[in-house]
């Protein structure tokens, strides 16, 4: 019997022992596992910045690309076919980010920019680069789906409708009406570019206003309605001209091109809203352009089989 004893507590002693093998051994691939899925997901991370810092807006697309002990692939929302300037419901790689826009709450506000020049007479064709005169749209959604946007409008907002090629970036748009002054003092001359403080966007007003970004003049009706992309902000008449308190596009200096590009993305800016004179109490609000990125980081397993992967999405303003 002592004999039997003695075997009997062996083995619970044994298989004490083996259920504490297997604690710490599942502990340690556990926190393996942690430590490996954080370092994808800063991987992922170190990508998204890798291609803001290295792609042109708004082609940030990166294929495999090591980095640390892993890799990342970055992507943007694309179409997924060729469409005509009739089209509805367009067909994307991803809706994921894309919200209501708050100043239309009904709808989903997109713009579509196809990654080349073919139509635009300035800039020969190179899928390498985009710039503000490429050929864009803005077209707005009722609904979408996880690959679709349905309900469209097209040719917002002074775009016009017109075919895209699979591939093109769909990018994000809005306009916070929180945000919002006016023209003031002068207008605004179809030819001001911002090159003087007499031809920078004199305003009532620039609180709440970012130091450069994009605005939206909203001159009544739909065809005049323009997005300015402007780099600064200025006071009082040294900066901004005789009479005006505020404006937007001051940087001293002022360089050549001016710190101003009307129309911004829209490949028709020499034909349509540029034309228009937007005069004294015109409303202005701050607009938004973004491509929602996504990056991928990838690490090898450790004690699992296959990859760990983690995902990162930002949303990338242009001309920043």
């Amino acid at each position: 019997m002592s004999i039997i004893a003695t075997v009997m507590i062996m083995m619970i002693l044994a298989l004490f022992a083996a259920i504490g093998v297997s604690l710490v051994t599942t502990g340690s691939n556990v926190a393996v596992q942690e430590e490996r899925g954080l370092e994808a997901f800063y991987i992922a991370d170190g990508g998204l910045q890798y291609a803001a810092k290295n792609q042109n807006f708004p082609n940030f697309v990166v294929a495999s690309t090591n980095l640390g002990e892993g890799s990342f692939t970055t992507t943007v929302p694309t179409l997924s076919a060729n469409i005509t300037n009739a089209v509805l419901t367009i067909t994307v790689s991803s809706t994921d980010g894309f919200t209501l826009n708050p100043a239309d709450p009904t709808r989903y506000w997109t713009m579509l920019c196809d990654n080349n020049y073919s139509d635009n007479p300035i800039a020969p064709p190179n899928p390498n680069l985009f710039a503000a005169t490429a050929n864009c749209e803005k077209i707005s959604f009722t609904g979408k789906t996880a690959t679709t946007f349905t309900g469209g409008v097209r040719g917002r907002a002074s775009s016009t409708p017109d075919t895209h090629q699979q591939d093109a970036v769909v990018l994000g748009y809005s306009w916070d009406t929180a945000k919002t002054t006016t023209i003031a003092t002068r207008a605004l001359n179809r030819d001001n570019v911002c090159t003087t403080a007499a031809t920078t966007i004199c305003v009532a007003s620039t609180a709440n206003f970012a130091s450069s970004g994009f605005i939206r003049i909203n001159n009544a009706t739909e065809n005049n309605i323009e997005d300015v992309f402007y780099d600064g902000i200025g006071s009082g008449a040294v900066q901004c001209g005789a009479g005006c308190a505020a404006c937007l596009g001051y940087t001293n200096p002022f360089p050549p091109a001016g710190n101003c590009i009307r129309r911004a993305y829209d490949d028709d800016n020499l034909n349509r809203g540029i034309v228009t004179n937007n005069a004294v109490g015109t409303i202005i609000y701050q607009s938004e352009i973004s491509v929602l990125a996504t990056s991928t980081g990838v690490v090898p397993g450790a004690i699992l089989t296959g990859n760990i992967k983690r995902v990162v999405q930002g949303k990338i303003m242009p001309l920043q």
